[in-house]
């Protein structure tokens, strides 16, 4: 496979280079990506192009999107063919400023004095990945709801302005569906209504919940 390199500049700003959270080949990832978006303002590029550009498995790949997607440095957008769940196009985004809940880098102060910046950021609904969050809950739960719908997205959007991320979302529906999937009764509460209403954090620390390491865009592309 041919691969294009690119000329423009790469951009690590400092939260992303002195972030513990995130691996090393993540952060250099997240610097390719960025020159990329500088063309079209998204990058274009699949799992395939990444990990033949850097010698790695697709597989590699996928983890490092999901460690930015995750900590709030990408939204990621997926387009699907009509009438399937076929991959069509994904978009990556850079969110200009990200903003996370702990802090243990140098710039950590300079982000107190500029509130506005971080609300601004918050409330940003181009920063939410309202697609990824309702068709990881459409794939586990067997469910079929549509991310634009306006109520969905509002329920998305004022759990994410009270701090939570993606990685929360995804942990609330794997609780909720392993304990009510397979309870006829209680099967039909698996719904955006109820996973990402008021009790979301009640259910994001239930007990017993146990998490699944399913990756289902691994090899996407």
């Amino acid at each position: 496979m041919y691969i294009l390199k690119k000329s423009y500049y790469a951009i690590i700003p400092a939260n992303v280079r002195y972030d513990q959270e995130i691996t090393p080949n993540a952060k250099l990832l997240y610097g390719e990506i960025t020159a990329l978006c500088n063309e079209k303002g998204y990058c274009w590029a699949s799992n395939s192009y990444f990990a033949d550009l850097y010698g790695v498995s697709k597989v590699s790949i996928s983890k490092w999107i999901n460690q930015l997607v995750d900590n709030g440095y990408l939204t990621s957008e997926i387009q699907y063919k009509d009438g399937s769940k076929e991959i069509f196009n994904r978009y990556l985004r850079i969110v200009n400023v990200p903003i996370k809940e702990k802090f243990n880098t140098p710039i950590k102060d300079k982000f107190k004095d500029n509130n506005t910046v971080i609300n601004n950021t918050t409330n940003n609904t181009l920063d939410i990945p309202f697609v990824e969050i309702v068709t990881y809950l459409n794939d586990v739960a067997n469910t079929n709801y549509r991310h634009a719908t306006k109520k969905t997205k509002d329920l998305i959007k004022a759990r994410w302005n009270e701090g939570f991320r993606l990685n929360d979302f995804k942990t609330v529906i794997d609780i909720k569906t392993k304990e009510w999937l397979s309870d006829n009764k209680m099967n039909m509460y698996l719904r955006p209504e109820t996973l990402f209403g008021t009790k979301f954090e009640s259910y994001l620390n239930q007990k017993g919940g146990v998490k699944t390491e399913t990756d289902q865009y691994s090899n996407l592309f």
